[in-house]
This record gives C-alpha cells, structure tokens and sequence, in this order.
C-alpha cells in the first residue's frame, strides 16, 4: 500500500474487516484489500480533498463526501458504481458521514445536521442548533438519537422521532 505520494484525509474499515477505505487531499477515494495489500478500487469524481467516507453495515454501500463540491457521493460496492449523486446548496461544507446500523438511514454533519432516508435518498430532517460547524455524528443504539458534536464546542442529542 504505497501512498507515499498522496496524503490520506480519512479511512475506515468495511464491516466485514477485510476491506479498507480511504481518501486522499487529490480527491480520491480508493479501496484495499487487506489480505492481498492491494488497491482493488477507484472512486473518482469529487473536487477537492476527500472529507469523509462511511460503508453502509450490510457492506454494499459507501457514502463519501469532498470538500469543494457539496454533494455525498453513493456507491454500490457490489457494481463498483456510484449509483445516487445528494447534492446539497453551494458552499455547504460536510464534515462526516454515518449510516445507522440497520442500514435504514445516513447523517450528514457539517453546515447543519441532515438526516436522509436509505433507499429513497430523501431528506428526513435538519438539525442546525449548532453555533458553528457540525465536525461529527453517529447514531444511537436503534437510531433512536443522533449525536453530534460542533466546533461550538457542543455534543448535541436528537431524536429522530
């Protein structure tokens, strides 16, 4: 795994523990293969460094986001594809990415808050009581809340409900 040229901005591991995510400050999102220490997949297509991935906990998704171009990026793992484009208002900045662990929703953090709805891509909610930039989010247990935490130096609890 040779990226000695290119500085990594995020990574996470795949649920199954074999697979490996990162992005890059060139805006390059790639997969590795553990096992076999090898790049098996590009994802092009943002501008600017990559801010933030997440895989879906069934494993055949993977939302990324960059930090010039203000969209999440989805990708079907299982195809290699990015099949479903959110994009969000100009110069909206996304700091982190979330699925809950039934797969059935995905947070967004950074101007605000979002809260989208698996499958049909659709907004559920915003959240911005935050004074500053939302840096992350995760769900609780059932995604019955959300946390986030802000450079307003704030954790914040929503219900979902």
């Amino acid at each position: 795994m040779d990226m000695a040229e290119v500085g990594l901005t995020t990574a996470q591991f795949h649920p199954d523990g074999l697979i490996f995510g990162t992005g890059t400050d060139d805006a390059q999102v790639k997969i590795w293969d553990l096992k076999e220490q090898s790049n098996v997949a590009d994802f092009p297509g943002h501008t600017g460094a990559i801010s933030a991935i997440s895989f879906s906990e069934n494993g055949y998704y993977l939302a990324t986001a960059a930090t010039d171009d203000a969209c999440v990026k989805l990708w079907d793992l299982r195809k290699l594809k990015n099949f479903k484009t959110i994009q969000l208002d100009d110069g909206y900045e996304i700091k982190d990415l979330c699925f809950d662990q039934s797969g059935t929703y995905l947070a967004i953090a950074g101007t605000d808050v979002r809260v989208y709805l698996c499958k049909q891509w659709q907004e559920l909610k915003c959240f911005n009581d935050h004074t500053a930039l939302a840096t992350g989010v995760r769900f609780g247990k059932h995604a019955q809340y959300i946390a986030s935490t802000s450079m307003d130096r704030t954790l914040k609890l929503y219900s979902i409900e």
